[in-house]
């Protein structure tokens, strides 16, 4: 391992233990011990280091998150058991450190320019579930329509899953969500 990635992996496993909000460059590199001239030269800026850290937790701490995703997309299951299988991966309790990140950092994004790579990943969140909507026979704007209103329901419950800590009464909502989400999608095909 080189040490631009060594350096990356402690800040992204720092950064999930404890946040971003008070994390300046300077602490950051103490906290991983190392100086912020060497975070500055491996990674240009603090937004670069945060959004390449935070894509390094989805990647090595939550593998899940993407498999799920790729699944979804290009799943052989039922639209619903697919559906259900992403959720279960974003709803795990284990997940809810990554959850509280992401959140942290989204709106950090949306205040600071440097944030633009992360901010054009985030939107791109709804492809798996527009190309899946695609398959099912919606068309190309139904297909992207219901994909984004699927996104903006899923980070809702995401917050309301952090802020409540019960995933019981999330729990309920989603499943019937979903089964709209379902009846729409089988209603719209061929119109």
């Amino acid at each position: 391992m080189n040490e631009r990635d060594r350096l990356l992996g402690l800040v992204a496993e720092h950064l999930l233990g404890h946040g971003l909000t008070s994390s300046t460059l300077r602490g950051l590199a103490r906290a991983v011990g190392s100086n912020n001239r060497m975070l500055l030269y491996y990674f240009g800026s603090r937004e670069q280091l945060v959004g390449e850290a935070l894509q390094a937790v989805s990647r090595d701490f939550f593998p899940e998150f993407e498999h799920a995703w790729s699944a979804l997309e290009h799943g052989t299951g039922t639209l619903r058991h697919d559906l259900q299988q992403v959720w279960d991966v974003i709803a795990n309790p284990v997940n809810l450190p990554f959850l509280r990140l992401f959140f942290e950092v989204f709106g950090q994004a949306t205040r600071e320019p440097g944030y633009t790579n992360l901010m054009g990943d985030i939107a791109s969140w709804h492809r798996p579930a527009a190309a899946r909507f695609r398959r099912e026979g919606l068309c190309a704007q139904d297909a992207e329509t219901l994909a984004t209103e699927l996104i903006a329901l899923w980070r809702g419950l995401q917050m309301t899953l952090i802020l409540t800590q019960d995933p019981a009464a999330v729990t309920r909502v989603q499943d019937r969500a979903l089964d709209g989400f379902c009846a729409r999608t089988q209603a719209g095909v061929g119109t």
